[in-house]
């Protein structure tokens, strides 16, 4: 088991020197997926199937949600109905779909690191994955300059709805022992 747990520091400083080159982006994205490929290879001696099904549904949540409040914050503007903008329902569905696969590919990897890092913790484990997941999210402006700030409340907001949905499956568990 240890023996995989090294190569994490490895894969995260590989990927910080892939994407802090000046190689072309085309370049950094196939590095990048060979790097995520070898990390779900080792995947499996990290976290379970239901673990990643949650973070996966986190993910989905955490994107779908700044995507509701712009719609209501759109549609509270909005005095006479004029029929739908099919521009900003298209802006929306791009932006959902950006969310999504940043949530994907970045969130659910670093959130399975967040919750093996704080497997041994017991009494500061929420705000320590907490920083775990602002941490990351702040790394990212090194890929996404000002555009940081919407990846971190992303990150956020998965970080609050993982945990809502882990508590959740604790309560079901204890529920299912009575």
């Amino acid at each position: 088991m240890y023996k995989y747990l090294l190569y994490i520091p490895v894969l995260i400083i590989l990927a910080f020197v892939i994407w802090t080159s000046f190689i072309a982006t085309g370049l950094k994205i196939a590095f990048s997926v060979i790097i995520l490929m070898f990390f779900l290879t080792i995947n499996k001696y990290l976290s379970t199937k239901s673990t990643v099904f949650r973070k996966i549904k986190a993910a989905f949540y955490a994107s779908l949600f700044p995507i509701a409040i712009a719609l209501l914050l759109d549609s509270c503007t909005v005095t006479t109905y004029n029929g739908i903008d099919f521009a900003d329902v298209y802006f929306l569905a791009s932006l959902f779909l950006i969310f999504l696969f940043g949530s994907v590919v970045y969130g659910v990897p670093v959130s399975l690191l967040s919750d093996f890092a704080t497997s041994d913790v017991k009494r500061y484990r929420f705000p320590l994955a907490f920083l775990i997941h602002v941490g990351f999210a702040v790394f990212s402006y090194l890929f996404l300059g000002p555009l940081m700030f919407f990846a971190l409340f992303v990150a956020v907001v998965f970080f609050l709805f993982d945990e809502l949905l882990r508590k959740r499956e604790i309560t079901r568990s204890f529920k299912s022992l009575a």
